[in-house]
């Protein structure tokens, strides 16, 4: 997984949208309008035919390439920083670390060592070195090319063999010794960096929380580290059988954590992906307002900003959508308008409809990545994620007369949503077909959202215009872009 991750800081890499959520019960019945039993996908269900697969293998080569240059990471990836001071460790020690993550007993001076040994192995020039200027002349298997490979491997591995034992105090002990670690790690090269926020994150910790909140603070720290930092959040947030459960520390760890999150969102310069994780996170949280300061309605504008952006990526904004409708809104709360939420969610799935229309005949797979979040982000904005309870719009108990308005809409975006899914599951002589049902099936979501414009934009204490206030300008203007986020 890491050598993924550590391109994105510094070489250029194609970006896919993917499926960020399960699909909700509610999503199941979006595919199937007689709610029957079916699997959904937001792919083909059946076995692609050859042509298909020849199809999908030429628009991988075809899809663009998208760079972002995060400063941060170009200072961090300078392999100038002192390394950690190391040790030694046998295999056998390594099989008795192995043993301990299965159930054996624990042995904490030894679970220190091994953390301080291989975390130093993440800090060793050479290794580094390995991987971002390989000598080459040396062999795939000198030290100096499998250095680092085996460091991550090695602190990798005790994670998951305790996660698959349930071993909670061993995981505890050895969360413990890589937080021991983790502040020097987190200021050293990039690769450790990512490597120390990639192993917290897996261990699903709550002891990381405090860590995770200060890189998301830390304006010095580099992009891609804060994308590992939200996703740490967030396995801590999810139950490993589906659903979500509140942060550990109550409204106190979850407010420290949905503020940060919420100002790494107000960086402009953030790139896309970095503005799905945190709205993932923060939608997670399920905190609409600081229960300090409940009429500022801090987090839910936070995302409602990114929704209501039409110079926002389409992806970006559908995740916000899904993000509002995880949140728990009480009466307390300030002007959380429903509708206008319900409204910005139809717009984008509209557009969505819009795109996979324009791209599934010469792109397949392009057109795909548009109905992942029509499925995955705007459905369950409205009926809910499975194990998140009052999630979405229609299951907020506080929606009231606002109820006939989302519901309405809502069955305008259910025939879009299945619609996409049987698009993608014909086979490729009979797409055309079921495209022209889709076409009209987004016909009617326009037309429903263009008689049913809501009268009252305001939000929290902002106000938001409406695509039809701004209609000839567009988001190309800069001016309005601004404008759309709130004055």
């Amino acid at each position: 997984m890491w050598p993924s991750i550590v391109l994105l800081g510094v070489l250029p890499l194609t970006l896919q949208a993917q499926q960020t959520t399960p699909l909700t019960e509610a999503g199941k019945s979006a595919e199937n309008s007689d709610d029957t039993k079916k699997k959904a996908v937001a792919a083909p269900a059946a076995k692609p035919e050859a042509g298909d697969q020849a199809e999908a293998k030429e628009h991988e080569t075809t899809a663009s390439v998208e760079i972002f240059v995060d400063p941060n990471a170009t200072k961090a990836n300078e392999n100038t920083f002192t390394p950690l001071p190391s040790g030694t460790f046998n295999p056998r020690q390594i099989r008795e670390i192995e043993a301990m993550a299965k159930g054996g007993a624990l042995d904490r001076d030894l679970i220190q060592k091994y953390v301080i040994k291989y975390t130093a192995d993440l800090t060793n020039r050479s290794f580094i070195n390995g991987l971002i200027a390989p000598n080459p002349g040396a062999g795939p298997n000198a030290a100096a090319a499998v250095g680092f490979r085996d460091a991550s491997a090695n602190l990798s591995t005790p994670i998951e063999l305790a996660k698959r034992a349930n071993n909670a105090a061993f995981l505890k002990a050895y969360t413990e010794a890589l937080l021991s670690v983790a502040p020097k790690l987190l200021k050293n090269h990039l690769l450790a960096r990512l490597e120390a926020a990639i192993l917290l994150g897996k261990t699903g910790s709550p002891d990381a929380i405090d860590t995770f909140i200060t890189q998301l603070n830390d304006k010095d720290q580099t992009t891609w580290v804060k994308i590992w930092s939200a996703r740490g959040l967030l396995n801590i947030l999810q139950i490993p059988g589906g659903g979500y459960q509140d942060l550990p520390g109550g409204t106190t760890a979850t407010a420290k954590s949905a503020h940060a999150l919420v100002d790494w969102l107000a960086d402009k310069s953030l790139p896309w992906p970095a503005q799905l994780r945190a709205l993932e996170a923060l939608g997670a949280l399920r905190m609409a307002a600081d229960p300090r300061a409940q009429a500022k309605l801090e987090m839910a504008t936070a995302a409602m900003q990114m929704l209501a952006d039409p110079a926002v990526r389409l992806e970006v904004r559908a995740q916000a959508a899904w993000t509002l409708g995880m949140m728990r809104v009480s009466a307390a709360n300030g002007k959380f308008n429903y509708k206008l939420v319900a409204y910005y969610g139809g717009e984008v799935a509209a557009e969505l409809g819009e795109r996979i229309l324009a791209t599934y005949g010469t792109n397949i797979t392009l057109a795909q990545s548009y109905a992942a979040p029509l499925l995955y982000q705007i459905y369950p904005s409205f009926y809910g994620v499975e194990g998140a309870r009052e999630s979405g719009l229609l299951r907020m108990p506080n929606l009231g007369n606002n109820r006939g308005f989302i519901e309405q809409l809502g069955n305008q975006i259910k025939p879009v949503a299945k619609s996409a899914v049987e698009l993608f599951k014909a086979p490729k002589g009979n797409r055309d077909k079921y495209a022209k049902e889709l076409s009209d099936k987004v016909a009617v979501l326009k037309s429903f959202l263009d008689k049913n414009v809501p009268d009252d934009n305001q939000f929290g204490d902002k106000q938001f215009p409406l695509k039809a206030e701004i209609a000839d300008v567009r988001a190309e203007d800069p001016k309005v872009a601004g404008a759309v986020r709130g004055k």
